[in-house]
């Protein structure tokens, strides 16, 4: 049997069912063999960094190994944007990329290059894969293909990535040749536990507190343990924020869901964090997003307890705990629930009355922004736009800018809608094809997706795909004329000299009506907030691939946000958690703090 036979097999026998590629003459024998394939569907990307945005989008919605493949030198180079944002941000993401024949590569004789675009590709990909190896013995397919699957899939999720030279592909093998892995003999099989005293230390403490409260990230989503840390936080009346990419957990209308903490993030959510007195931290690494990068300020009242599956995770913290546990999700939980069975419901009616309170009395949509708006608010568009979307539609925001916050900000999330978030790299450009690949992993639900004008065109080469594929896919783009967090960057420190950020500047953005028509899809533009409703009801309506053109104010700004403040004597303050831009008048954020704290009312 050929190898690239072999590897095309193997990797059915992993239950891959879509795999996204650039096809090259590097991976020609990899991508005959793929297309003869009868159970894995080829899907081609018109840029290797878009087949690695898929991968990782699809990783991701569908909570399964997302594999690209692409060939060698630029192929390989190109996808790395894409495996780099799948490994930060912990999806199972497999890269299968071509190399030139072994006889040709450099193999260490001091040349910078031997064969047909060749470059040492694994090299460059081991500080950011958890497996990166280039197969240069036939034997060794199995082994190889084996423990990356495995790596991808168990442990902490990230991507793994596989070289096969040209030679190895077309190579002739046995099957009874091929080397076995085993990860019990390597010792990579994780060992998760939590101790019956540990769980009940930490039920003590819950069940102790005034004001409890649980903080579930990521991880808990990743770990299938979101339908039952919700019925444990139901039975015990336990109130709950998420990280911005685990607000599905809970929905908006959620009677125990009170949003996400942080840098950038609704005042509420932040007076709830920094008045709780015990913090539960579920599946979350604590970026300094959400802790506005000052750590110890962080929940500063309460008692810590995290859980995390990362010790390294832990160790960078620059804050006390309680408790730390180091254990995945999929085991804590499941933990946490049985020792907590019978226990019942907390004394937590007057903290909740707080937290309900708090959530009704400052929505995003009544942020006053500091500039005034004459086209369309942001934050009111995704409010209207989210209740016009259902628990079976598929949303994917923006990877960078101020597309990024719509979602984030002011979209009501429903319980179990499936959200593709491709945050930790915070790289431009990464929305169209994560709309693609999450897609496709949702059995082309409908899709809506949140771009801006500048990231769009990273991938708008892409949008061929829409169309070519039958994509169900509401594509809305925030159009401020360019790059408007950079606008706003050089506004506010650099007295409005711009460089490199707006059509003045040297940036040209193209004409969405235009652009709509080469791709063949439908166009639509809202103009202001008159357009939201009639607009998006037209939008939402149609079945057909949609561009959707939102004219906006580059100057929408980011608020509720952390930000320095300027006090009368000219000094300068770290605005705290609880006290975000634009600055409230002090008696009224103190008045809820104190609220909180049961010292009045």
């Amino acid at each position: 049997m050929k190898v690239s036979d072999y590897m095309i097999r193997r990797l059915e026998e992993h239950n891959v069912k879509d795999v996204f590629l650039l096809s090259g003459g590097g991976m020609m024998h990899l991508l005959d063999s793929l297309f003869r394939s009868e159970i894995i569907h080829p899907w081609c990307n018109l840029h290797e960094q878009a087949s690695s945005v898929c991968a990782s989008a699809y990783a991701q919605a569908g909570r399964e190994l997302g594999v690209c493949m692409v060939t060698s030198g630029p192929g390989a180079t190109n996808a790395v944007t894409g495996a780099v944002d799948a490994w930060i941000d912990s999806e199972p993401v497999l890269v299968i990329s071509g190399q030139a024949k072994t006889s040709d590569l450099v193999n260490g004789r001091g040349i910078r290059q031997g064969g047909s675009q060749e470059v040492d590709i694994t090299a460059m990909m081991k500080p950011v894969t958890k497996y990166a190896v280039s197969i240069r013995d036939k034997t060794m397919v199995k082994y190889h293909l084996d423990k990356a699957v495995y790596l991808a899939t168990h442990g902490r999720k990230g991507t793994v990535w596989v070289e096969v030279p040209l030679d190895i592909q077309g190579a002739q093998v046995e099957e009874s040749e091929l080397v076995e892995f085993d990860p019990a003999a390597e010792g990579l099989v994780p060992e998760f536990s939590v101790s019956d005293g540990e769980i009940d230390e930490i039920l003590d403490m819950l069940r102790c507190a005034k004001r409890p409260l649980i903080l579930a990230g990521k991880g808990v989503l990743s770990g299938g343990a979101g339908e039952a840390l919700r019925k444990f936080c139901y039975d015990l009346q336990i109130p709950v924020l998420t990280t911005w990419c685990a607000k599905t957990l809970f929905g908006y209308e959620d009677d125990l869901f009170f949003g996400f903490p942080g840098g950038l993030a609704p005042r509420y959510s932040n007076w709830i964090l920094q008045t709780c007195d015990v913090l539960l931290i579920v599946g979350s690494r604590l970026n300094q997003t959400i802790t506005a990068f000052n750590e110890p300020r962080f929940a500063c009242r309460a008692k810590r307890v995290i859980v995390d599956i990362d010790p390294n995770e832990i160790g960078k913290l620059h804050m006390d705990f309680a408790k730390e546990v180091l254990c995945d999700t999929a085991v804590f939980v499941p933990s946490l629930c049985r020792r907590a069975r019978g226990m019942g419901p907390l004394d937590t009616g007057e903290w909740l009355r707080f937290c309900r309170a708090a959530k009704a009395a400052y929505p995003a949509c009544r942020e006053t922004q500091p500039k005034p708006q004459v086209q369309t608010n942001m934050y009111l568009f995704g409010r209207e736009l989210s209740r016009r979307t259902g628990v079976e539609d598929v949303i994917v925001g923006s990877s960078s800018g101020r597309a990024s916050v719509i979602p984030a900000m002011s979209y009501e999330f429903k319980r179990g809608q499936t959200e593709v978030c491709p945050s930790g790299l915070g790289s431009m450009g990464l929305a169209i094809p994560s709309a693609i690949g999450a897609c496709i992993a949702r059995g082309k639900r409908r899709t809506i997706v949140l771009e801006g004008d500048g990231s769009l065109q990273h991938n708008l080469q892409e949008l061929a795909l829409i169309r070519g594929y039958g994509l169900p896919i509401k594509l809305f783009i925030m159009n401020n004329n360019g790059y408007s967090s950079i606008a706003v960057m050089q506004e506010n420190h650099f007295q409005g000299r711009y460089a490199g950020c707006n059509s003045a500047s040297g940036v040209c953005c193209c004409d969405m009506k235009k652009l709509a028509a080469l791709y063949d899809l439908s166009y639509y533009v809202i103009r202001g907030d008159g357009d939201i409703g009639p607009v998006l009801d037209e939008v939402m309506a149609g079945d057909g691939a949609v561009l959707c053109d939102v004219l906006c104010d580059y100057t929408f700004d980011e608020i509720p946000r952390a930000m320095s403040r300027l006090n009368p004597d000219g000094s300068m303050d770290s605005s705290a958690l609880e006290d975000l831009y634009p600055f409230l008048p002090k008696e009224e954020t103190e008045k809820w703090l104190r609220m909180a704290l049961g010292e009045n009312g």
